[in-house]
């Protein structure tokens, strides 16, 4: 069996999610049926609040997390457990069944930590067959790698306009090998 995994990396905030975007609407322009979700920033006077979570099935958008600040404009999130709930549902074997190409924004140091999207993207991985794309930041690419040696995987800079380019040819591919 060809690459199944791709992971979509660059550094935080460097595009990634914008990326994976226009790879989701490329290939659903050519006519693949793509899931999952993207967690794109929101911001509020310049400066990043929070991030919403959409469904790509659906289109559906729902808040995911906002920033904790202090006087310096600094912290970590908090997360919505509606916007967890949301993702767990958009990943759900059920929801994803139909797909060729299931894209995840992000796999991050929760994940990688067994936590958030997690036990979803597993699941996925061993039941699905779909092409599946990590959103990865670059600091952790490795430690994602070594999570799963065990499948067939590409790491692809999210920042090249050709990474786009390699995942429509890995998935016309994938299609064609698998049909």
């Amino acid at each position: 069996m060809g690459k199944r995994l791709v992971l979509w990396v660059g550094p935080k905030h460097s595009g990634k999610t914008t990326a994976a975007a226009e790879l989701a609407r490329k290939a659903k322009s050519e006519g693949f049926n793509v899931a999952g979700v993207l967690a794109p920033s929101v911001y509020e006077d310049e400066h990043l609040a929070g991030f919403d979570l959409v469904d790509l099935r659906t289109g559906d958008k729902i808040p995911l997390a906002t920033r904790k600040i202090d006087q310096n404009r600094q912290g970590g999130f908090n997360f919505i457990q509606t916007g967890l709930e949301f993702g767990k549902n958009a990943l759900s074997i059920e929801a994803v069944k139909s797909a060729e190409m299931i894209i995840v924004d992000e796999f991050g140091p929760l994940e990688l930590e067994g936590g958030g999207w997690r036990k979803d993207i597993d699941l996925v991985l061993a039941k699905m067959n779909a092409l599946v794309v990590l959103v990865v930041r670059d600091e952790i690419v490795q430690d994602v790698q070594r999570l799963y040696e065990d499948i067939p995987a590409e790491s692809l800079d999210a920042d090249k306009e050709q990474s786009i380019v390699k995942v429509m040819e890995r998935l016309a591919c994938k299609l064609k090998n698998d049909g």
